[in-house]
């Protein structure tokens, strides 16, 4: 901040300047307000403020475990801080408006899960560090992805049959990952390796299902469907959330219809109540913290 340097700075058309010990959050606000992703006067300026916060740690988590880095535990527990007082307000349609404002796929998929998560879980009335569990575990299901080489990531339209058995292969790269590292819960360990699977043991990466995935698998899988459906992509339209959770009602025994229908009141309201009288997840108790 030395005068030298401001008049460089004004120079170079610098509309804002900021001290080199500026704050983190203070410094992803004044960034936020440069991208115009942050409008003070706008009724969703706290979404807005925690989805730039939850976005700067995806980045630094996709980006440590792409170059084979440590995952940085503060931005892991910066992005759940984010993401559950983003639920909090109960403003998802705010939150899937800045979804979409990335174009990178992955980015795009980890905050769109992560935000359903959140939402899902505040939804079930879960306790503080249940719901930290969810959404950390939805923020970390893909994490494999970023070993998995861009070309395929990024292609547009179907993987051929080599390319889709790398993708298939990112739930045990990140459940690797994860493990080699330490000091993540089971829970967040089952998350990454079986978002994949299905009830009825149709899925990936080992055919499991009914007993061995537990409910707080069930869940991120659901929002990780859900999540797929709605994306935007240049190649592919977003599907209407109706037609998307239809989707999600007629896998039938793929899926715990009680957790999808708990997730239909998320993400549609009262429109769910067609599915008639399946039992009420809450009751269940899905999730306990571990």
């Amino acid at each position: 901040m030395s005068p030298r340097a401001q008049i460089q700075a004004n120079a170079l058309g610098a509309k804002l300047l900021l001290p080199v010990d500026t704050p983190h959050p203070v410094l992803l606000d004044r960034v936020g307000m440069l991208l115009g992703r942050i409008d003070p006067g706008s009724p969703a300026a706290a979404v807005q403020q925690r989805f730039i916060a939850a976005s700067a740690g995806t980045a630094d988590l996709l980006d440590a475990a792409g170059a084979g880095r440590a995952l940085p535990v503060a931005a892991i527990g910066q992005s759940i801080e984010a993401l559950n007082r983003a639920a909090d307000g109960g403003n998802l349609g705010a939150w899937l408006d800045l979804v979409w404002q990335h174009d990178d796929a992955t980015y795009q998929h980890c905050l769109l899960v992560s935000g359903l998560a959140a939402a899902f879980a505040q939804r079930l009335g879960f306790s503080e560090a249940d719901r930290a569990q969810v959404a950390g575990a939805a923020l970390l299901h893909d994490i494999g992805k970023a070993r998995v080489p861009l070309d395929i990531l990024r292609k547009e339209g179907p993987l051929d049959p080599g390319q889709q058995a790398v993708m298939r292969r990112h739930p045990e790269i990140g459940y690797e990952l994860l493990v080699a590292q330490g000091g993540f819960t089971p829970l967040t360990l089952a998350a990454v390796l079986s978002h994949h699977e299905l009830l009825d043991g149709s899925g990936y990466p080992h055919g499991i299902g009914g007993d061995q995935l537990p409910d707080l698998v069930r869940m991120i899988t659901i929002c990780d469907i859900y999540g797929a459906l709605i994306e935007r992509r240049p190649y592919k339209p977003a599907m209407a959330p109706e037609d998307a959770f239809g989707i999600l009602v007629g896998m039938g025994d793929k899926l715990d219809m009680d957790l999808v229908r708990a997730f239909g009141e998320v993400v549609l309201g009262a429109a769910t109540a067609g599915l008639g009288t399946l039992s009420d997840p809450r009751a269940r108790k899905p999730v306990r913290a571990a």
